[in-house]
């Protein structure tokens, strides 16, 4: 993408956030909704999976859903922060709702895979999962398997091979769904490819998350081509106050104000997980319970055509990221870590 065009993207990106990714958006838009359709929802009998519990969206989300009687089952990196929250949430948890921490970090496929094998041994069904794990790094890091750390927790482990992994307890569960926490972010590239992720030559960490959260969307559209028994959405939380944020924005954070506050950013993806699923529109990325555009690259907010990509480079996205698992699982048989080809 030509710096020009970059820029008019990024600026109406920007723009166009501040009506509808603040608090302010927020509000507006809870003002359509249907009365109490969340507060009302009973989830007893419920199985959902979900990433990123211990803290902000993800922490919101496993609350809300153990909230209305379901069980949940919190896939965290760090035992003991887990725990803690799940104590803390549990006192909650009504109508039966249970909550489960299994200690996986997203980054690591190994991990991924052995987290995935405790949920299908655990449990028969699994009516959703949430893929909110992730990080922004400003500085380029790899994990011991080699992969760029953003790239790999966000999307290449926490999401495509994570839902792979668990799509067999997905696809015989009626009514089941997936939702990845994309970000309006996404807005501001198309996806440049897997092998321009995995370890990338130049490195910023904004684009490193961008890239992630076009994947998301990307493979969101995907899935629910390919696998139409299960309903794949991504979602955008909007613009949301969390440690994550904090910690990655420092104090530009302030340009983001004003931010939602937690269960602001989570309530959309709730609504995702328990409305019915012939509510929802497949493969499409939601704000505030709405499907959203998922373009404006163009002039005057137009979608243009420099963040779209091909269905092509999509379905070569997908298997990329297939032979990506299948590269780092042979590597780590042989005892060596992956290095870039």
């Amino acid at each position: 993408m030509g710096m020009l065009t970059q820029f008019i993207t990024s600026t109406q990106f920007y723009i166009f956030g501040r009506g509808r990714f603040t608090q302010t958006g927020w509000k507006k838009a809870a003002k359509k909704y249907v009365a109490n359709e969340l507060e009302d929802c009973v989830l007893q009998g419920k199985t959902y999976a979900v990433t990123g519990a211990n803290s902000g969206i993800g922490r919101e989300t496993a609350g809300f859903l153990a909230s209305r009687g379901a069980r949940v089952f919190m896939l965290c990196r760090s035992a003991e922060r887990a725990e803690t929250a799940r104590r803390e949430m549990a006192t909650h948890a009504e109508n039966g709702g249970t909550l489960e921490v299994i200690v996986a970090d997203m980054a690591l496929a190994a991990s991924v895979k052995a987290a995935a094998a405790q949920v299908r041994s655990s449990t028969t069904q699994l009516d959703g999962l949430v893929c909110c794990a992730g990080v922004l790094l400003n500085e380029k890091t790899m994990t011991s398997e080699g992969v760029e750390t953003t790239f790999a927790a966000h999307f290449a482990f926490g999401s495509h091979l994570l839902t792979k992994e668990l799509l067999p307890l997905l696809k015989t569960t009626p009514g089941s769904r997936v939702v990845y926490t994309s970000s309006g972010g996404m807005y501001n590239s198309k996806f440049p490819g897997v092998d321009a992720c995995v370890d990338p030559v130049t490195y910023d960490g904004q684009f490193a998350y961008v890239y992630a959260k076009r994947g998301q969307v990307l493979l969101a559209e995907r899935l629910a081509t390919s696998e139409p028994g299960v309903q794949f959405v991504s979602s955008h939380p909007g613009w949301v106050r969390t440690a994550a944020v904090e910690a990655a924005y420092g104090s530009s954070a302030k340009y983001l104000e004003p931010m939602r506050t937690p269960w602001e950013g989570a309530e959309g993806q709730c609504w995702l997980c328990t409305v019915d699923k012939d509510k929802l529109e497949p493969g499409a990325f939601y704000l505030d319970r709405e499907p959203q555009r998922k373009h404006l690259a163009g002039p005057f907010f137009t979608g243009g055509s420099a963040t779209k990509n091909t269905l092509e480079e999509a379905e070569q996205m997908v298997r990329d990221l297939d032979a990506l698992a299948d590269r780092v699982g042979d590597a780590r048989a042989e005892g060596v870590v992956l290095e870039k080809e």
